[in-house]
Formats: C-alpha cells, structure tokens, sequence
C-alpha cells in the first residue's frame, strides 16, 4: 500500500478532511506527522532559513518528521483558493523550498492550486494527484466528491460554534461567565496547541466562550469585509477583516484577541487596521499576541489573565 503523508501544519488545518479522504479512496494510507512538539519546532528551525516565519519553521520540522516514513509527501502549493484572492507568498514556494532544504525527501507530491485559472483547472489539478494511484477517472472523481462531502461536513461544524473533535482541543467552558470573546490568527496558529499554548484551553478554563472567523459563512465575511475602502487580495487578512467588523457589532462580544507570527508582512498590516478600527469606532477591547520560537509560555498566561481582568471589570 502507497504511503502518504501530510504535514500537520499550515493548511493541513483547513482541508485536511478533504485530503486524507480522497487519498484514502483511492487506496493510499494517509500518515499524518504528530502534532507539534519541541522536536518538531528544533528540527525545523534547523532547516530552513532563520528569515523563515516560525509556522514555515514548524512546517520544515513535520516534512523532516515524516520522510522516512512515507512515499510520498502532500505539500500542494496553494497560490490561490478563491477567486481574485491569493495566500501568503511563503505558501508559493514552499515546495521548492523543501527540495533546496532537505535531503533525501521522497516524492513530493505539489500539485499548483490556483483558483484564479478557468474553470476546468481545478479538475485538471485533482486528475494529476489521483493518476499516481488509478488510471480511472471516474474512481478520482468519486474520491475527490467523497472528499469534499468530509470537508463540507468539517466545515459546518464550525458553522454551529463547535471546533472539531478532530483537532483534540479540550474546550468545555461552563459559560458561567457571560464573556464572549474573538479569537483572530491563522488556522494553523491558533489551532496548533504547541504553538497557541493551548490558548483555547485556557481561554475555556476562564469560562471563555471562544469564537472565530472559521464560525462566520463565507458569504458574511465577503459581505463584510466589502465595507473596507479597499480591495484586500491577501485571502487570510480579507477573512480577519471581514469577521473583525461583523463581530464588532455584536453586543455579547467583550473583546478581540489576535495571535500571530512574529514576522508575518500581512499580519503586520492586518493588525493595524483592527487596531485602529475597533479603538476608534468599535471601542472594543484587542489583546494581540505575536509569537515566534522565543515566547515563553509564563507571558502568553499573564496577559491573557489582565485581559480577562479587564473584560470582567467592563462588564461589570
């Protein structure tokens, strides 16, 4: 049986549903690398260039992780996921990054996503990943669907304000506090636990009802985020954006809290335009957490606990 694996990091957050079961349909055993530890960030960060941002870092760390246990290794370069839209330059070059990086790699398996092409692309694209495993294309397509019926599905349970048991986040806060809060950053950030901290954990243990933009439709996100003079072409800050200034008008919600890469161009620029409009329009409460492989975990817990100290004072 053809192994394949997937690094747990960067958008393995978003579509891995998507991934695992079009490749499990089509007869590979998927082999997911663990999830983030200390070794993982060391090995990484020995990888790559230190110009890197630490979730690239982490990144090179799962690849390293599972090279001598697979076939192959799915690291797709996603040049854009929605129209008119693009993600992050780093996600670009990724694949040749690696090769340049790493010795010994097995076959990367880095099909070009870019849903700026026409139509027929996408398939195109999907055809080229499942041919490695049947020469029938009615068996790819039927992965692919089968796929996409898992990611729908993952999808809308992020739509009812539940975050998937599949990511093994502990999160039952009591709601004995009436404090609802935003919490903003990259998926592969805030839902990586090494990397977060566990800060959904502990945001749970405050009795903390956590919300973020994956709970918004796209159609409301895309609504909103067309109230910025702007066009905004980078998919994640558009998204930010977008949840930013729809959960701003909510009355429950106390507060926003931001966690991003040290180091991240668009995220630099995002988080001044929140800054910005939620102190001089909103006057909603930001705590904003930039990370790198230096934070100390003792700082993330005492400003998380004077945040939630201020909230509970605000709302009396």
């Amino acid at each position: 049986m053809i192994r394949v694996g997937i690094p747990r990091s960067l958008a393995y957050f978003k579509y891995f549903p998507l991934w695992q079961t079009f490749f499990e349909s089509l007869g590979a055993k998927v082999v997911f690398s663990l999830p983030t530890n200390p070794l993982i960030v060391e090995q990484g960060i020995k990888s790559v260039v230190d110009e890197a941002c630490l979730p690239v870092k982490v990144y090179f760390g799962h690849v390293q992780y599972l090279k001598d246990k697979v076939d192959y290794i799915f690291v797709p370069r996603l040049v854009s996921v929605e129209r008119k839209e693009f993600t992050c330059p780093k996600f670009l070059g990724i694949p040749d990054m690696l090769k340049a990086s790493i010795p010994d790699l097995p076959n990367l398996i880095a099909p070009t996503i870019d849903l700026t092409k026409q139509d027929k692309y996408l398939w195109k694209k999907v055809w080229e990943v499942g041919r490695l495993f049947s020469s029938n294309p009615l068996k790819v397509s039927l992965a692919w669907q089968k796929g996409l019926s898992e990611l729908s599905t993952y999808k809308q349970t992020w739509l009812e304000e539940e975050i998937p048991a599949q990511l093994n986040i502990y999160y039952k806060p009591t709601y004995s506090q009436s404090l609802k809060v935003v919490l903003l950053g990259h998926e592969y950030i805030i839902y990586d636990q090494y990397l977060s901290m566990y800060l959904i954990e502990k945001m749970a243990k405050l009795n903390i009802k956590v919300v973020t933009t994956e709970m918004l439709s796209p159609w409301i996100i895309n609504k909103e985020a067309k109230s910025y003079p702007k066009r905004i072409f980078w998919e994640f800050s558009k998204n930010t954006l977008g949840s930013v200034f729809y959960y701003s008008k909510q009355e429950e919600i106390a507060g926003f809290i931001l966690m991003s890469s040290f180091g991240c161009g668009p995220d630099s620029m995002t988080a001044s335009i929140i800054q910005h409009y939620l102190k001089g329009v909103k006057d909603k409460p930001l705590l904003n957490l930039t990370i790198d492989e230096h934070t100390g975990e003792a700082g993330i817990n005492t400003r998380l606990e004077a945040f939630y100290d201020l909230l509970m004072r605000r709302v009396g």
